[in-house]
């Protein structure tokens, strides 16, 4: 398997293994709405749970939450990313479609 990534989220010129060409697709937003959706039902799934599980105070919900939301955008925004590029490429899309 190739890389499609150069560094943390900036996509290769072209796939390491087959050479498919990936610079002109531009995911743009695409990738972090989609880290908001999976993150949010996350979070806020898990913050429901332990509010009425054990009601701790706000200092800990906010103690809590924010490093979460931080380690799920960060750990999980490569993957989406590269999912939003895989995807775009099978539907050959390149970004700068207008309606």
């Amino acid at each position: 398997m190739g890389r499609i990534f150069q560094t943390y989220i900036k996509p290769t010129p072209a796939c390491g293994a087959c050479s498919e060409k990936l610079d002109h697709i531009r995911t743009d937003d695409f990738a972090p709405w989609l880290m908001i959706l999976v993150t949010g039902h996350i979070v806020v799934s898990l913050a429901f749970y332990v509010e009425l599980t054990f009601s701790p105070p706000l200092w800990v919900h906010a103690s809590l939450w924010a490093p979460t939301i931080l380690l799920l955008t960060l750990g999980l925004l490569p993957h989406a990313k590269g999912a939003c590029l895989g995807l775009m490429w099978a539907l050959r899309l390149r970004g700068d479609e207008t309606q």
